[in-house]
């Protein structure tokens, strides 16, 4: 048997205990391990392991159980905050949309009308078409970016000094 096959057999008997492998793998990992004393020795040792490991009981201490809260409780934090992000990120390219849709049609026609009224050569006339679009666009991106609740900052600094606290 070829290296390559011992280490695709290792990866296998490290895998199907974490996550599900298909059942080709599965097949020729049996086949493998039966016709491989070292694979199968190998596969043995840490089904053991397994076991030891799980029958020794674990405790935390109690400080680090209310750490791992607090981080809990601050990334749950975070994640709603992104969420409200993501709304409005996308209310505001709804908004940008409809602007944009609207406003070429009134744009188009207007610039139009100024263009053969004052004799604007269309260059100038296009410039001022393609601002008056970005304006909404690039005042929504400012808004957004600058964007940040002031309880989650709260919540970072009470996290902070109280993980301090319990470190103490």
């Amino acid at each position: 048997m070829s290296n390559s096959d011992h280490e695709r057999a290792r990866e296998l008997v490290l895998l199907r205990d974490v996550e599900d492998i298909s059942g080709g793998d599965a097949a020729w990992l049996a086949s493998h391990l039966e016709g491989c004393s070292e694979c199968a020795g190998f596969a043995e040792e840490l089904d053991l392991t397994r076991r030891e490991l799980r029958s020794q009981p674990v405790t935390a201490s109690a400080s680090l159980v209310t750490a791992t809260q607090a981080r809990v409780r601050q990334r749950a934090a975070e994640l709603r905050d992104h969420e409200a992000k993501i709304f409005l990120i996308g209310i505001s390219f709804c908004l940008g949309l409809l602007w944009s849709a609207g406003s070429a049609f009134v744009g188009w026609k207007l610039s139009g009308w100024i263009g053969d009224r004052l004799h604007v050569a269309p260059w100038i006339i296009a410039t001022g078409l393609v601002v008056f679009w970005l304006a909404p666009a690039i005042a929504i991106a400012i808004g957004l970016l600058a964007y940040r609740p002031l309880s989650h900052q709260r919540r970072a600094d009470w996290l902070a000094a109280h993980i301090a606290e319990e470190l103490q």
